[in-house]
């Protein structure tokens, strides 16, 4: 829950349009990210490059370390994970060696890193995308510039003034100093693959056609069940694990109580630390069974489920803001409710109008989506911001007074569906072309996961100071579902509601959340209806006049 800015120019370059960007929004859009802390350095390269700066080597960094430990070396107790790892850094000589530390930690991460004895920048993000970073260089190897600048998330002035693109995940990068600024690609990811074990291999591969004949969906799960038990506590030990780590790596400090702390005040907060964007679907509603299971029984956990206005023409009277989301989220409340009657689940109810969604698209929400720009990332992108803002009012609240939610970490269902078949298109690569031609579609989905919308995601729910985290892209689970042969994890010869994500729909009835457990995918843009709020017939993969407009009327 950091930000990160850097502006490079060289002694040729006339650039007033970055500083001025930098003197501008750049600073506040960075400070909603961490609040809590900021600082500035300005280091100055001489056309000779020689190594000026006595204090050795810096590092921005904006990324988590999870299980404490970088590489199977712990973190000493009292060292920030910011701190060991520029020890790390420091320590080694080579590129090479730089980036080999970099890829064996566990966390989302992005980073500028500059050496002292190379007196150059390392930049660059984890494989998945999971943290912005922004540039203004197309990424061409060898690229020469007369200036660049890197910020984790853009604002109005920079949206509006220049044209930034997401650093690629694909690679680490190296920066040269000279007469101009060279960008070169240092480091390139391995591409995923799953397991494509022959399907001729697969011991109960035809329990599926006994299965489908006149039986319930429990019938079925539990059938799997009784076939990939093995596989299913596999997921169940290392998503709990994966979670644990996120919801525990930090202070146990709500927002508000941190100022006081910092300030030197003895506070014991008994606020909400963790929150869930919560729609009541399968892959959020497996996320809060399992954070109950390691969050302590006195501490409450916060679930963000968004609405925008349903258009009922049918029956103008019904509640506005009963959408699907809203109904399957309070579905699953009950479930939760049943597992777990002692814990404190804070249910907030997002309301957004559309006067309020117009307002802070054009203020806010248009800068922090861009580079990104099409209708989809329109709809997603809003959605989020108000389910991150935290503001509505707590289910069963008698008075109905407003919550905010004062939780710094939130977790997200990001990855499940890529790495377990949960899409639509994924049924129809399976129509078309069998196993062979999912398992394709299932690796092109995760290599391809870093360019979508990751850091997106990450500027949108970090512009409310709070720390998105994503367990299932947890690179050990990661790793343990890629491992298991395609149709341990999805069976799409089944319906939709079961056949996809199977694995995690039979953990989801394991853990006693039988209703949630069948429930079909439906994305957020649909799910809270704010693809349907303004009326509006285009598809999702245009690009959003909008957002455009918003750009423009945001100057």
């Amino acid at each position: 829950m950091c930000g990160i800015l850097l502006c490079v120019t060289s002694e040729v370059a006339d650039d007033k349009n970055i500083q001025q960007q930098v003197n501008n929004g750049d600073r506040d859009a960075l400070k909603r990210r961490g609040p809590d802390a900021s600082s500035e350095i300005e280091i100055y390269f001489p056309t000779a490059w020689k190594a000026i700066f006595s204090g050795g080597n810096i590092l921005l960094w904006n990324g988590d370390v999870f299980y404490n430990q970088i590489g199977g070396e712990f973190i000493p107790k009292g060292l920030s994970d910011s701190a060991f790892l520029l020890q790390k850094l420091k320590d080694v000589e080579t590129v090479e060696e730089i980036c080999n530390i970099l890829e064996v930690i566990n966390g989302p991460w992005s980073m500028v890193y500059y050496k002292k004895n190379l007196n150059q920048i390392i930049t660059g993000r984890d494989r998945f995308g999971r943290h912005s970073l922004l540039w203004n260089c197309p990424a061409r190897d060898g690229e020469i510039l007369s200036s660049l600048l890197i910020t984790s998330s853009s604002s109005l002035e920079s949206a509006h003034n220049s044209t930034l693109f997401e650093i690629p995940a694909s690679h680490l990068f190296q920066i040269s100093f000279g007469n101009t600024i060279q960008v070169k690609k240092i480091h390139s990811r391995k591409p995923y693959a799953v397991n494509n074990k022959p399907i001729s291999e697969h011991t109960f591969f035809d329990w599926v056609t006994h299965s489908l004949e006149n039986k319930s969906s429990d019938h079925i799960i539990s059938e799997y069940l009784n076939i990939c038990q093995k596989e299913v506590e596999g997921l169940k030990v290392i998503l709990l694990a994966s979670i644990k780590s996120r919801i525990e790596c930090q202070p146990m400090l709500c927002k508000t109580c941190v100022p006081l702390h910092l300030s030197g005040e003895n506070v014991q907060c008994t606020h909400s630390k963790v929150a869930i964007l919560f729609s009541g679907g399968l892959d959020s509603s497996v996320l809060a069974a399992l954070t109950d299971r390691v969050w302590p029984k006195n501490e409450s956990i916060d679930l963000l489920n968004v609405a925008f206005p349903l258009r009922n023409k049918k029956n103008p009277s019904s509640n506005e803001f009963d959408v699907p989301d809203r109904l399957t989220g309070l579905q699953a409340l009950e479930e939760l409710r049943r597992l777990n009657p002692s814990r404190k689940w804070n249910f907030c109810e997002i309301n957004v109008q559309l006067d309020e969604l117009l307002e802070m698209r054009k203020s806010k929400i248009a800068a922090l989506i861009h580079p990104a720009s099409t209708v989809l990332d329109d709809s997603i992108g809003c959605a989020q911001w108000f389910a991150a803002r935290g503001q509505g009012i707590l289910t069963g609240c008698p008075n109905r007074e407003k919550y905010v939610s004062p939780a710094r970490i939130v977790l997200m269902g990001a990855g499940a569906d890529e790495q377990m078949a949960g899409y639509a298109r994924h049924r129809q690569r399976f129509a078309n072309g069998g196993w062979p031609s999912l398992i394709t579609e299932v690796e092109m989905e995760m290599n391809r996961i870093s360019e979508r919308n990751l850091g997106r995601d990450n500027r949108i729910l970090a512009d409310h100071g709070r720390a998105p985290r994503l367990p299932y892209l947890d690179e050990m689970v990661v790793e343990y579902l890629a491992r298991l042969p395609i149709w341990t994890k999805v069976d799409l010869r089944l319906p939709i509601g079961l056949g996809d994500k199977i694995i995690l729909r039979a953990l989801a009835y394991q853990l006693g959340l039988p209703r949630t457990a069948v429930e079909p995918k439906r994305a957020i843009q649909f799910g809270s209806k704010i693809a349907k709020t303004e009326a509006r017939k285009e598809k999702g993969s245009h690009v959003c006049d909008r957002l455009t407009k918003s750009l423009e009327l945001g100057q």
